[in-house]
């Protein structure tokens, strides 16, 4: 049976509900918390340092992925402005990273463009401190550098960092019996991710058959007000409640974002022009997922035997699920960056004498310059080794 060694001290809580072994002595775990930081450090710097000996670093990050988007967000949020044409087409990204990004820059005086990368490096430090702090270090030291496909939005700047830290506080909020705070993180990482919605079905439904009737409603006020000040700017800019979904359905194999589970990533495998390092990464992070499955499986009875465990895996399921029914063309491609928020609960059951210090901190420098020559072409790969 798998158990959280990587706790803090005054806690004797095992993973989602599982009892302690009577006469089984756990062993030493040689994975801390300073390891699992120092493992992420590592990474992140591996990374920079290799992508800026070609590239300007504030250049490719205001210009990374979607994050031009939310740095004209976070502009107009600062200058209070919620209307123009320049927020009218990006009206279907999420704007809770934009809002962050702007809270942060008010405060600081900053730049967004500045804030985004720092905050965003940030928040991946926490999660590596949040993910140790629920399934333990060793987890969390394969979660600081496993994903080369998460270090490239931790380093320059993402939604995915501000998600993943807000689920994970909300499940250690939950952990902590903080329901109301737990409610309201998981309210603000489907501000920034709409998946956030399936944190926030498995709290009340939870709450529901538990019947906590009062802690039901005070959580639907909750989402209700922070959902309202969402919505507001969206809906008098847009006039459509429904963009941040809506805006994504040209790239939907059909006229629903979901499908049956697996066929959206076979057909998309089978598709022409993928390289086979995309494959490779893909397919290791599905096998991470199946591997999670099986764990869960095999434990099940353990894992849902109490009210914390019964969201933590019930939102597993529901996460996973839909990452495995994404009925889009880029939902293959991406499914490792998707799969971020539950990966550390797919390692649970991992567990090999090659994990420690020594072999895992040179792994997340290796990791760091992998994710770097994912983000760079091969010109700029070979600029970088002979120039």
């Amino acid at each position: 049976m798998l158990q959280c060694d990587g706790m803090a001290s005054n806690s004797s809580m095992q993973i989602a509900g599982e009892p302690p072994q009577d006469g089984v002595r756990a062993q030493p775990e040689p994975l801390t918390a300073p390891i699992a930081l120092a493992s992420y450090i590592l990474c992140c710097l591996a990374f920079i340092v290799a992508v800026t000996r070609v590239r300007n670093y504030w250049d490719m990050s205001s210009h990374w992925a979607d994050n031009q988007a939310y740095l004209t967000i976070a502009q107009d949020a600062v200058k209070e402005r919620f209307a123009g044409p320049e927020l009218q087409a990006i009206r279907q990204y999420y704007r809770g990273t934009g809002y962050c990004v702007a809270l942060v820059s008010t405060l600081t005086s900053l730049p967004p463009a500045a804030c985004l990368p720092f905050m965003a490096l940030a928040c991946g430090a926490l999660s590596v401190y949040l993910c140790g702090r629920l399934w333990g270090w060793r987890v969390a030291t394969l979660f600081s550098f496993i994903n080369i496909m998460l270090t490239q939005p931790e380093c320059l700047g993402g939604s995915e960092p501000f998600f993943i830290v807000f689920i994970f506080a909300s499940l250690w909020l939950w952990r902590q019996k903080h329901t109301l705070s737990a409610v309201f993180f998981a309210t603000l990482a489907t501000s920034v991710r709409p998946t956030g919605a399936f944190l926030l079905l498995a709290i009340v439904g939870v709450l529901v058959w538990h019947r906590r009737w009062r802690e039901v409603l005070t959580s639907a006020s909750v989402v209700a007000i922070l959902g309202t000040l969402y919505l507001i700017p969206l809906v008098f800019l847009a006039k459509d409640p429904w963009a941040p979904a809506t805006g994504y359905a040209d790239s939907w194999y059909g006229p629903f974002p979901i499908s049956f589970p697996f066929y959206p990533i076979i057909r998309s495998a089978l598709l022409p022009g993928n390289p086979w390092t995309r494959h490779l990464k893909v397919w290791l992070f599905l096998a991470f997922t199946i591997f999670g499955l099986v764990t869960l499986w095999k434990r099940r009875r353990q894992a849902f035997a109490d009210p914390i465990g019964q969201v933590e895996w019930a939102f597993f399921l529901l996460f996973t699920g839909f990452c495995l029914s994404f009925n889009a063309s880029y939902g293959y491609e991406a499914y490792p960056r998707y799969s971020s928020p539950v990966v550390p609960q797919n390692l649970l059951g991992l567990q090999s004498r090659l994990l420690t210090p020594w072999v895992i901190l040179p792994m997340s420098v290796v990791a760091g310059l992998l994710s770097a020559v994912s983000a760079l072409n091969v010109h700029t790969l070979y600029h970088l080794f002979v120039h």
